[in-house]
């Protein structure tokens, strides 16, 4: 069948084009699987990374078999996934139409999954593997990373709606439903034309404190020479102190957790399950020296600052996205 695409997008590479060709495309825009990168929430690619191989610089490979392995039973399992989706909603799984970019906005790229169709209109359908260890992201919507690739779908498509259909671990198919977000996707189209104009002009992202950063400043000098570099004394004291001083917050912040779980094994004495308003606030197993949390708990006790507790979550790009 014939899918259109309200926005105007063109195929500017057919589904089975040559490898050389799909890499050599990518590196003319930002897609979908880029958006989460450039918003910090990827496990295993800095923002920096991703410029670096925009640029067309050389990035020193993970040496990670598992992950590899992971990546290649995601895409052979993409048909098995396609086909639970129809099973379940009874919707069509429709082949990828090809490499899509934005008629106006060129560095706006994406390659579908699949497509599918609802009451007579298009939608996106993106499909995952998973482990069942994360079967807790997924059970009540979609997870924001898969959100935000999805919203880039619509924004490049035109489309108002898509599916997510997650096989985890290869026993449960969880499937969502997901609208068109037109704020987010304006936000989306200003961070990744702020990170575009990075690349064009070879303007290195600023350093995160992600472990995906990390990890890649590892690899690109993995193999130091012994020469001195004179640094600006300014700059290196101030990540200095930075250090000391979150080492002593984080000794600290250690220390009050397990004062705080002293209090609460001494509460719970030798019961297992300690109640407050009338619900279970937590568990305590003395044999295996685990607390189970739960958070019905402190959201009855208005008096808690929870916020106080939790760190910061600081992107590169500092996004705010307050509908995920």
């Amino acid at each position: 069948m014939t899918v259109t695409f309200p926005s105007g997008a063109t195929v500017v590479l057919s589904p089975d084009a040559p490898t050389e060709e799909w890499h050599a495309i990518r590196k003319t825009g930002l897609g979908g699987s880029d958006l989460p990168i450039i918003c910090g929430l990827s496990q295993y690619t800095s923002p920096i990374e991703l410029w670096l191989k925009k640029r067309g610089e050389s990035v020193p490979r993970r040496h990670d078999p598992v992950l590899s392995e992971k990546a290649e039973h995601g895409h052979e399992l993409e048909p098995f996934v396609a086909s639970r989706f129809t099973k379940v909603t009874g919707l069509p799984a429709i082949s990828n139409p090809g490499t899509l970019r934005h008629p106006t906005i060129p560095h706006m790229l994406v390659n579908l999954d699949r497509a599918t169709i609802e009451d007579g209109e298009m939608g996106a359908l993106e499909l995952k593997t998973r482990s069942s260890y994360a079967l807790n992201d997924w059970v009540d919507e979609t997870p924001a990373d898969v959100q935000i690739q999805v919203q880039w779908q619509l924004a490049v498509t035109g489309w108002s709606f898509a599916y997510t259909a997650a096989s985890i671990g290869g026993q449960q198919t969880i499937i969502h439903r997901i609208e068109r977000d037109q704020a987010l996707i304006g936000d989306l189209i200003n961070i990744s034309t702020e990170f575009w104009g990075w690349v064009q002009s070879g303007t290195r992202p600023p350093l995160d404190g992600s472990a995906a950063t990390g990890d890649l400043l590892d690899r690109l000098h993995a193999n130091p020479v012994d020469k001195v570099v004179v640094a600006d004394a300014a700059e290196v004291e101030k990540w200095l102190r930075i250090r000391a001083g979150a080492k002593e917050q984080a000794a600290a912040a250690e220390a009050a957790i397990t004062e705080a779980e002293n209090h609460l094994k001494d509460i719970a004495g030798d019961a297992t399950d300690v109640h407050i308003r009338g619900e279970l606030a937590y568990s305590w197993r003395p044999r295996r020296g685990q607390i189970s949390w739960k958070s019905a708990a402190l959201d009855a006790a208005p008096d808690i600052d929870a916020e106080q507790y939790r760190g910061d979550d600081t992107r590169v790009l500092n996004v705010h996205l307050e509908n995920l």
